[in-house]
């Protein structure tokens, strides 16, 4: 079977299109403990009551810490706060923590297992992740080219030079060093 740009096009299309139905079929999914798809923030918010002796998934801000409470604002900013129970971890305002454990009265959560991820952890990761993902684009782009009649990624015979990747033209330097090959 011939490889052409409008196969490519339509196999990419409809791999997009499977890759939508299955996010919209993930959101759909409801919870249930059994198979291990505890309730979240949002079940807890909009019928707590129905979630008391169960276990779940809670995602949080610390902005109490003596007890613990965590909120989470959740379906245009309601808001759900938790004061966690059987927890001797060591918490500051402001930062995240990912609980999991099990619902009781009064807004508490019984932790059966818990960590947290620092506010700094978030300027870190966003930096190293940005950093990494400019590096990976500059190789990219200095050692494989675009083929545009096939549609297809291609390693280049010789790697683009810093100079031609951020405009900056040496010809000056260029021309010295043909002159010189030359004179020989």
């Amino acid at each position: 079977m011939k490889d052409t740009p409008m196969r490519r096009l339509a196999g990419l299309l409809v791999l997009l299109g499977c890759l939508f139905a299955l996010m919209v079929a993930f959101g759909t999914l409801s919870p249930n403990p059994e198979v291990g798809a505890y309730p979240e923030d949002e079940h807890l918010g909009a019928n707590y009551g129905a979630w008391v002796g169960e276990k779940a998934n809670f995602w949080g801000t610390v902005v109490k810490t003596n007890p613990t409470v965590v909120e989470n604002t959740f379906d245009d900013g309601k808001v759900i706060r938790l004061r966690l129970s059987d927890t001797d971890t060591e918490v500051h305002l402001g930062d995240s923590v990912a609980v999991f454990g099990v619902v009781e009265p009064n807004h508490t959560l019984r932790v059966l297992n818990m960590y947290v991820i620092p506010a700094t952890n978030f300027t870190y990761m966003y930096t190293v992740s940005f950093a990494a993902g400019v590096w990976v684009l500059v190789r990219l782009v200095r050692t494989w080219r675009i083929d545009p009649q096939s549609w297809s990624l291609e390693p280049r015979k010789h790697r683009l030079p810093w100079g031609s990747l951020f405009r900056y033209n040496k010809s000056s330097d260029h021309q010295e060093q043909q002159t010189e090959g030359n004179d020989a």
